[in-house]
C-alpha cells in the first residue's frame, strides 16, 4: 500500500520552522571590527556617487538648455527664411506685372504706329522698371 500525502501537506509541514521569525544572531567581534572598517568606505564611495550623480544632473540640464536654444535659435532661422522667400516671390510678381504692363504698352504704341500715328513709332520701347 502507498501513501499518498498531499505535496501541499508537506510543503507546511516541512517550511514551518524556516517562515518564523527569528532574531538576528548578535555580531562578533570580527564581523564589527570589518563594519568599523567597511562603515567609512562604503559612506565614501556614497558620497562620491551622491556627487556624481548631482553633476550628472546639471550636465543634463545643461544639455536640455542647450538644446531648447538651438530649437530656438532654428525656429527664428526657419521663419526668417520664410519672410525672405514670400518677400522674393512678391518681388518676382511685381516684375512680372511689371513686363506684362510694358508688354501691353509696347503692344498698344505698336498698334498705333501701325495705323500711322507717327508719334507712337518715334516713341522709345517701353521699359518695365517704368511699371515697377
Amino acid at each position: 500500500m502507498h501513501l499518498r500525502i498531499p505535496i501541499a501537506a508537506l510543503l507546511a509541514f516541512a517550511g514551518g520552522a524556516a517562515v518564523a521569525q527569528t532574531a538576528p544572531a548578535p555580531q562578533t567581534a570580527a564581523e564589527k571590527a570589518a563594519d568599523a572598517q567597511e562603515v567609512p568606505v562604503t559612506r565614501g564611495l556614497n558620497a562620491r556617487e551622491d556627487s556624481q550623480a548631482s553633476a550628472q544632473q546639471a550636465a543634463s540640464e545643461a544639455v536640455q538648455a542647450q538644446y531648447e536654444a538651438d530649437m530656438a535659435a532654428y525656429r527664428t532661422s526657419v521663419q526668417a527664411h520664410a519672410q525672405a522667400v514670400a518677400q522674393d516671390e512678391a518681388r518676382f510678381a511685381r516684375q512680372q506685372r511689371a513686363y506684362a504692363d510694358a508688354m501691353a504698352a509696347w503692344r498698344e504704341q505698336k498698334r498705333d504706329c501701325d495705323h500711322g500715328v507717327l508719334k507712337a513709332c518715334k516713341k522709345p520701347t517701353p521699359n518695365p522698371s517704368d511699371f515697377y
